[in-house]
């Protein structure tokens, strides 16, 4: 996620001075590993239009192209008043809300975060309501006369931790790749758990849709966002898995402001992303790094 937030930021860069300077959607391509180390972003305006650009980027480290990306950028301005506005949103009965189950100001940090996010200068608090249907009693498991279900959910509020930090369009990739993976949310008396073994998910595929622009208003937060997951499929080669990431809107910060009526209405959804990941022992992820300069 990180590293494709560095593609998007190179193409809002490239294209500040056009008409389209709103990334709307992104479809990465993971082909190599990659590390902290230079890297260049080569971006190929392939087609030019009234409403869209299409563009091709390429993260290169070492001479060697770690991500391909095919991003759409548009207009992502809000309508003006008296436009015709062809949108789903609240008050309508078929408007999807936050489906976090807590406001933020209700909770607080989680005293122990997950082992990935020790260097990500964010903090969490997990859903527990969303955590508790994965348990094998919930009433969510499935039966052989049940009709769809199944799969895991995972959700939080996330919050950058530096006060002077603020939410940015390039920075929305690395949030759609802030989650809990399927293997860790089963149990352990399922095939495809991870377990208590130590393992890797390299994401071979990812696509972002950016919905809207960062919030600016006072009824958002500009350094948190609520997270929500849910995974489905499990497969093989390699334990493939499927991932799909809301990023919404947050009223407050973590353990701040207070709770207001109506106060699921005023959020929204910035972006909705689908990523395929795999499943590796985390040592292929160490021999994968010892082949370059800079670890991983």
């Amino acid at each position: 996620g990180y590293s494709l937030g560095v593609i998007v930021e190179a193409c809002i860069q490239h294209q500040s001075g056009s008409s389209h300077v709103d990334p709307i959607y992104v479809s990465a391509h993971y082909l190599r590993t990659t590390n902290t180390c230079v890297g260049q972003v080569h971006v190929k305006v392939l087609k030019s239009g009234k409403t869209f650009t299409n563009i091709l980027a390429e993260l290169v480290q070492q001479g060697t192209t770690r991500i391909t990306a095919h991003l759409l950028f548009g207009d992502l301005s809000p309508s003006q008043p008296g436009q015709q506005q062809r949108v789903l949103a609240p008050p309508s009965p078929y408007a999807r809300r936050v489906p976090l189950y807590s406001h933020p100001s209700t909770v607080s940090y989680d005293a122990r975060r997950p082992r990935w996010m020790t260097n990500m200068q964010t903090h969490l608090s997990a859903d527990t309501v969303l955590l508790s249907h994965n348990d094998p009693s919930s009433t969510t498991r499935t039966t052989a006369e049940s009709v769809g279900g199944g799969g895991v959910e995972w959700g939080a509020w996330c919050e950058l931790s530096h006060k002077d930090d603020k939410l940015t369009t390039a920075s929305m990739p690395f949030f759609c790749d802030t989650f809990l993976n399927l293997p860790s949310l089963l149990p352990e008396s399922e095939p495809g758990s991870a377990g208590r073994k130590r393992s890797w998910f390299p994401t071979i595929t990812m696509t972002v849709e950016f919905k809207a622009r960062i919030p600016s208003s006072d009824n958002h937060s500009i350094r948190t966002v609520g997270l929500y997951s849910e995974s489905r499929f499990q497969n093989e080669p390699e334990g493939r898995h499927n991932v799909r990431v809301e990023v919404w809107t947050a009223p407050s910060q973590i353990g701040q402001g207070d709770v207001t009526q109506g106060w699921r209405d005023d959020q929204y959804c910035i972006a909705v992303a689908d990523q395929i990941a795999l499943m590796l022992p985390v040592e292929v992820n160490i021999r994968q790094g010892t082949k370059h300069s800079g670890k991983l």
